[in-house]
């Protein structure tokens, strides 16, 4: 066992206690060299118990100096394993816009360097090097720290969706700090809303032409009969393919869908923009033409319509020749209501396929004269004509 801080003190007052007795001081003091040999143990024997004493509470701080060194270095490792496993950036910044800490996700997120994230590092100098990566939305570097300043100002948590130049969208979340500063969190929520979007598109158009389906048209034929939604009269052609049926069973399904694509572009090729070109289902589709002066521009759209659509279809090899039918309602002076609207155009279908195919018809003829006659008994007429 190594020897302790006591034992080498005992051993110093030893050597001067052997020194003392062996004549080691003046002869003038020999007279004294027994009381004086006995003040030297007990002087010997405080020393050592104070030269001990002190070692072992010098030694016992240096532990304690070490533990807590220990502690604060585990502390430390703890917190910057719990901050850089984190999948949202963070950042910490004092009430002087100065980088406090920050992770490494939020340093890849934006294109940055740690040593362009080192502590202390102004806001503003962090804002540049963002935008030097080309990590940065449309402001300005001035407008961004304008927006950020009017940010911390609220004094209350916040949150924000922000699209950058290069098309990454970020959630922020924002907490204030009492001495003006904030912590707050970054993330990547760009696949979330492709996701969302790519939904909301499935949910609203038509999964084999990829035209808007009967909702999407739905709601917009319902915004755009809306009070003061436009300011011209509005035409609604609803649009059966006829012999559909007939080449679907004879030539199969791969075919009829094929058919159903390309009849789907031509129709969209007949329309201009703004116009609304939707499949209801089926064989079933249906037009919005807006801003556009009436009847004339319905009945001219429609025998666009009749023409293009007759043109032969080369699908998989088939040649394939099909017509269609179209039902014409008109807004204000057929009906201002949506599903009405719809309804009254289906009875001009049944009435043009019942006059032969390949034709169009309006809901009532009278509409092409003049728009502002009473509906009532037109509307008896058209029921009666397309019953069988």
């Amino acid at each position: 066992m190594p020897p302790t801080p006591l034992h080498r003190a005992v051993a110093i007052g030893c050597t001067l206690l052997a020194l003392c007795l062996a004549g080691g001081v003046p002869a003038v003091y020999a007279a004294y060299r027994p009381p004086l040999a006995a003040w030297l143990i007990v002087t010997a024997i405080c020393a050592a118990l104070g030269v001990a004493a002190f070692l072992m509470m010098r030694r016992h701080t240096l532990k304690l100096v070490d533990a807590a060194s220990r502690l604060q270095s585990d502390e430390s490792l703890r917190f910057d394993t719990a901050i850089n496993n984190m999948s949202q950036g963070l950042c910490f910044f004092d009430g002087q816009q100065r980088l406090i800490v920050c992770n490494r996700r939020y340093a890849e997120m934006y294109g940055l360097t740690q040593a362009q994230v080192r502590p202390g590092t102004p806001l503003s100098d962090i804002v540049d090097w963002r935008y030097k990566a080309g990590s940065c939305s449309a402001m300005t570097p001035a407008q961004y720290l304008i927006w950020r300043a009017s940010i911390a100002g609220l004094n209350r948590p916040s949150e924000t969706v922000t699209e950058l130049q290069d098309g990454r969208i970020f959630a922020l979340r924002h907490q204030p700090m009492p001495d003006g500063g904030w912590v707050s969190t970054h993330e990547d929520i760009t696949q979330q809303r492709h996701a969302q979007a790519q939904i909301e598109r499935m949910a609203r158009s038509d999964s084999l032409t990829e035209l808007p389906n009967r909702a999407r048209f739905m709601e917009r034929l319902r915004e755009l009969l809306q009070p003061g939604a436009t300011e011209s009269s509005l035409a609604l052609l609803f649009i059966d393919l006829d012999h559909f049926k007939a080449v679907n069973d004879s030539l199969g399904h791969p075919v009829g869908d094929g058919l159903l694509r390309a009849a789907s572009r031509r129709l969209a090729a007949c329309v201009r923009q703004g116009d609304l070109v939707a499949r209801l289902g089926g064989d079933e589709f249906a037009i919005l033409q807006v801003g556009a002066p009436q009847p004339a521009s319905a009945a001219a759209l429609a025998e666009r319509l009749v023409r293009d659509v007759a043109a032969p279809f080369d699908i998989a090899g088939h040649s394939v020749k099909v017509g269609v039918s179209i039902g014409i309602a008109l807004s204000p002076c057929d009906c201002t209501e949506a599903d009405e609207l719809l309804k009254q155009a289906d009875v001009a279908l049944y009435r043009a396929k019942a006059a032969g195919r390949g034709g169009h018809q309006f809901f009532r003829s009278a509409t092409v004269l003049d728009c502002t006659v009473e509906r009532e008994p037109l509307e008896a007429d058209c029921t009666a004509s397309a019953q069988p």
